[in-house]
């Protein structure tokens, strides 16, 4: 019988202690988004915020590990690795992430976009070396596409955000959004606990989650900051910004 793999759990022990030292860690008082910006704003945003006191807390610790720690770290490896080294190892792991858009393609009866999902990742895996290399742009009718998703399929169906929901490290979510996530992760070969790869050691699975965290860390941190603004209450300007984001995911 294939022995426990203990790193996951230590993981979601992990997230929960987060989730328990952000929440009592942020005890400031702060104005409400009504009171910031008026009921009409807040009516505005088309998603419910029940969990809204969680929420700002795990916000606060997010936002803290974002630009304390993981900006920096992204600022470095971008500083101390080659551009095409580092544009070669975003390829690698965008490539990877094909059975997530093929997925969410199907899922929304977008046949054409799963095809051109499935050519694009044929032929960047071999001519592209792996992926680390993308010739499928030198052809027009194999254009990169609109990356789809579980959460964006599950939109597209009908079914609601549900709460609006922040997560340790993660970041901003909903409930239909948390769901779809824990499908990405269920059609994806390469990622525990679901991975097809029975036979990988949990360091090699560590040190290639690592990997793909570091290389998307500039990318990320950038566009949490453009979400984030200059706004008076960071924590609305991010949720509004999450929730036309993905709306608009939803609706292309």
């Amino acid at each position: 019988m294939k022995t426990l793999n203990f790193k996951f759990l230590g993981l979601g022990l992990g997230l929960i202690g987060l989730f328990f030292a952000a929440t009592v860690c942020a005890q400031d008082e702060y104005l409400s988004e009504e009171e910031l910006f008026g009921e009409d704003v807040l009516n505005g945003g088309g998603i419910s915020d029940p969990l809204e006191s969680i929420n700002r807390a795990i916000f606060q610790f997010n936002d803290f590990l974002y630009l304390q720690v993981f900006d920096p770290i992204g600022q470095v490896y971008s500083a101390i690795t080659p551009d095409p080294v580092e544009q070669g190892a975003t390829n690698f792991f965008q490539n990877l992430k094909y059975p997530v858009r093929l997925v969410g393609n199907l899922l929304q009866g977008r046949f054409a976009g799963a095809w051109t999902e499935t050519e694009r990742f044929l032929l960047n895996s071999t001519v592209g070396v792996a992926g680390t290399m993308r010739p499928s742009d030198s052809y027009e009718r194999l254009a990169p596409i609109p990356s789809e998703d579980i959460g964006q399929a599950l939109g597209s169906w009908g079914i609601g955000n549900g709460p609006y929901l922040v997560l340790p490290i993660f970041g901003p979510s909903t409930l239909r959004d948390l769901v779809g996530f824990v499908g990405d992760r269920a059609v994806n070969p390469l990622q525990e606990p679901f991975s097809a790869i029975d036979d990988w050691e949990w360091e090699e699975q560590f040190a290639l989650t690592a990997s793909e965290v570091v290389t998307g860390l500039s990318s990320q941190t950038a566009r949490y900051r453009q979400m984030k603004g200059s706004s008076i209450d960071g924590y609305g300007a991010l949720k509004n910004g999450y929730t036309q984001f993905r709306r608009a995911a939803v609706a292309e």
